[in-house]
């Protein structure tokens, strides 16, 4: 028996062999380029929720006081020459510092320091931004005529700090918010 399965000539080619490794080698690769692209793609739709997620607590508290602005009668003066005053809401040139009166009556500052959103409300500062967030490029602009309801609109290019280079998600976010303050 054993010499039958020795003298039997019937097998593969060395050809065949290396065919065959050859197209199993090219399907390898091309599955694990599939795999790699997928990952990737998840990685930034986890990056992004991230960043979403972490900026919802800060859109939250700045809309809800922004919002909630009463008439400055010029005890919120900011600091620094500004162009013309506005009822409710006021920026600096440059806008990218936000100020007003608050509900409570207390002057509240928005503007962005070292990458994140600082508030100052009666000289007192704190961060309302996580530390795993940068900011870049915060904007406020400011609609407050006579013919329409007054609102500011802020832009900003976030991204989160603690992500290797190659899985850095860039948004640009932009909200708008109405005053309920009403003559």
């Amino acid at each position: 028996m054993f010499k039958k399965i020795l003298n039997d000539k019937k097998g593969i080619t060395l050809l065949e062999l290396i065919v065959s490794v050859a197209i199993f080698s090219l399907m390898m690769v091309s599955v694990l380029g599939i795999f790699k692209i997928v990952i990737d793609g998840q990685r930034n739709a986890i990056s992004s929720q991230n960043i979403q997620e972490s900026m919802r607590y800060a859109f939250e508290t700045m809309s809800k006081e922004v919002r909630m602005a009463q008439k400055n009668t010029g005890t919120c003066q900011g600091t620094g020459s500004w162009p013309t005053p506005h009822d409710l809401y006021n920026t600096d040139p440059a806008k990218d510092v936000l100020f007003f009166v608050n509900k409570d009556g207390a002057c509240a500052t928005y503007q962005l320091v070292s990458g994140g959103i600082q508030i100052t409300r009666d000289g007192l500062s704190g961060f309302i931004t996580p530390h795993n967030i940068n900011i870049s490029n915060l904007q406020f602009n400011i609609t407050d005529s006579s013919s329409s309801q007054p609102k500011v609109t802020m832009n900003m290019d976030i991204q989160a700090a603690t992500v290797l280079a190659e899985q850095q998600q860039k948004i640009k976010l932009e909200t708008t918010i109405s005053s309920r303050y009403y003559e």
